[in-house]
């Protein structure tokens, strides 16, 4: 097991992956991840997903000239359709939607940190199966998935897909954060259920803060 830093994670799974993979990031915010990506990987393909429009506008500016992602203004979720979707914000910034948005309400996180939550919007939801067949996506080498509680229910919501994935990069909480969440547990017993090993994660003991994040790859 290698305890990483964000930094040094695309150099750690690089050997793992082709040249040209496809990658998928769901929660790609306003696109500073997905542009570090692109840039490792100028001959992959990056599947950007973020479904508020404010933040939206910001990726889609920030990723302009990015030839090699393709930005998708709607959520992966269990569904395809269409669902409620709990803005967060900084008590510093009102009004400015902020990264810690959820399809799940918010439940013990609102104790650990000062993001607030007091909006709700409508956004169009997919399956990534639905996604896959729609565009012609017939595997995914790299899944990145920063969606505040909601991964597991995504990659169960996807048999066919979840069988290409090669490695996965998935935010996981150590509290009930939200409401109807998978704790990191749950993620990784699973994962391991489904054919995934865990060789990696950015945090040494669930005790310190109420989330982490933890790299999984196919046997």
């Amino acid at each position: 097991m290698e305890l990483f830093k964000k930094n040094n994670l695309l150099p750690l799974i690089s050997p793992l992956l082709p040249n040209n993979p496809i990658v998928v990031e769901a929660g790609a915010f306003n696109g500073a991840d997905t542009k570090e990506i692109s840039q490792f990987w100028p001959q992959g393909t990056i599947h950007a997903f973020e479904p508020v429009p404010e933040i939206f506008t910001k990726l889609k500016k920030n990723t302009s000239d990015l030839h090699n992602v393709v930005r998708h203004e709607i959520a992966l979720s269990t569904a395809t359709g269409n669902t409620i979707f709990y803005v967060s914000e900084k008590p510093s910034r009102p009004g400015e939607p902020f990264k810690a948005g959820s399809l799940l309400k918010p439940k013990e996180r609102l104790k650990w940190s000062d993001i607030e939550y007091k909006k709700t919007i409508n956004v169009p939801t997919i399956t990534l199966d639905d996604w896959a067949q729609k565009n012609n996506v017939t595997h995914i080498d790299f899944m990145w998935l920063d969606v505040q509680g909601h991964a597991l229910h995504i990659l169960k919501a996807a048999p066919q897909l979840l069988k290409t994935i090669k490695i996965l990069f998935v935010e996981v909480e150590f509290i009930q954060a939200y409401e109807n969440q998978y704790q990191y547990n749950d993620v990784k017993t699973w994962l391991e259920q489904n054919g995934f090993v865990e060789i990696g994660r950015d945090f040494e003991n669930t005790n310190k803060w109420f989330y982490g994040n933890a790299l999984f790859r196919k046997k």
